[in-house]
């Protein structure tokens, strides 16, 4: 994943501050990159990828996972 978005100054890539790791069949756990804390969860359903913050609370549904993890990031 190298998704980026462009910020104020330079451009942000969500892969500097989450990384995923599978935890089965289409479902990942989303970490920190610097801290290795939990961030959330992401599961794939027939609509897409649902993004579930650390606290298991839907974010929401998204198209890809890149957009899932841009969600996170915006909720961070």
């Amino acid at each position: 994943m190298n998704v980026t978005a462009v910020g104020q100054h330079c451009p942000v890539t969500y892969t500097e501050h989450f990384y995923l790791t599978e935890d089965g069949h289409g479902r990942w756990t989303i970490r920190h990159q610097i801290t290795d804390n939990p961030a959330g969860t992401i599961l794939r359903t027939a609509g897409g990828f649902r993004l579930k913050n650390e606290n298991a609370r839907t974010v929401g549904n998204f198209a890809s996972i890149e957009l899932a993890l841009e969600g996170l990031y915006a909720v961070a």
